[in-house]
């Protein structure tokens, strides 16, 4: 039986380690990575009609994530968002109290939303920018006043540098989260809400655009 020369073995033993290095790397690229939201560069605003006039509002306080995995198309098809209740203003205090009790927020101190199905419709998302954005019909799970429910909807998406941004609006009907519907004195509101939303994501350095 031969034996390897010590100075030999130490030569093998390192290339060995390092091709299960690189190895290691290239399945740890491949697995989803997790995309922080860009608070300061994402919105959520919401619109209402009421009887008497029509108002709108917007989250301040919210956070989240997408689930990148570069095996997907397009790639980001999962992410989690929650929104502050106590954040939500429609820029009038008194209003935004009622509002406040209307939701529940001691009870229910976040509304979250639960994106689990994008599916490509138009556009080619690999080249996609704020000109020329990739349309998407998106669905998910919207938890609000401790209610689940399944809301679908199209969205855009684009690259902008270090950035991925979506951005859309959908319908939510109020009462189908078992909350009433707001009636004082000659006030009525209607129950549809309008929410219009720019998520901006921020991609590791690694995928982001120089």
């Amino acid at each position: 039986m031969h034996t390897i020369p010590f100075r030999y073995s130490k030569v093998i033993y390192g290339f060995t380690l390092g091709a299960l290095l690189f190895l290691t790397q290239i399945a740890n690229a491949a697995d989803p990575t997790l995309l922080p939201l860009d608070p300061k560069g994402s919105s959520l605003k919401f619109f209402c009609e009421s009887l008497m006039h029509n108002f709108h509002g917007e989250a301040r306080e919210f956070s989240g994530s997408a689930t990148m995995d570069i095996d997907a198309a397009p790639p980001i098809q999962k992410a989690t968002l929650r929104f502050k209740t106590a954040s939500l203003t429609t820029f009038i205090k008194g209003r935004d109290e009622k509002m406040y009790d209307w939701l529940k927020g001691t009870l229910n101190p976040d509304v979250s939303f639960q994106l689990q199905s994008v599916k490509l419709i138009g556009g080619d998302y690999k080249a996609a920018d704020a000109q020329h954005p990739a349309q998407f019909n998106v669905s998910g799970t919207l938890k609000l006043n401790g209610v689940n429910q399944r809301i679908e909807g199209t969205a855009k998406g684009w690259r902008e540098k270090d950035r991925v941004i979506i951005a859309g609006e959908t319908i939510v009907d109020t009462l189908k989260y078992g909350l009433p519907q707001i009636r004082m004195a000659i006030l009525t509101v209607g129950t549809n809400v309008k929410i219009a939303y720019n998520f901006s994501f921020v991609l590791p350095p690694v995928y982001a655009k120089k």
